[in-house]
């Protein structure tokens, strides 16, 4: 699974890392996952527009979860509503 981790979140980064995520590849490669801090980035400026999917990439706030809640995220491709 490719996975793009904001600035700011290497310590999660890292801990993606270890579980055998692959993290912030750049090329031609999709994410199939964002992770960021919504309340701190601007979505529409991130230079990996061109390597989102058009349907299916997850966008998940960091914010509060920890490095489990995450995981089951990804995993479960279940999130809660934002509103």
């Amino acid at each position: 699974m490719n996975l793009y981790v904001c600035e700011g979140l290497e310590n999660l980064k890292t801990q993606l890392e270890e579980r055998g995520y692959n993290t912030n590849i750049y090329g031609s490669q999709q994410y199939d996952a964002i992770i960021c801090n919504i309340k701190d980035v601007d979505l529409a400026s991130l230079s990996i527009i061109n390597n989102i999917k058009h349907e299916g990439t997850l966008i998940i706030d960091a914010g509060s979860k920890s490095i489990e809640d995450i995981e089951y995220i990804l995993y479960n491709r279940a999130y809660s509503s934002l509103f």
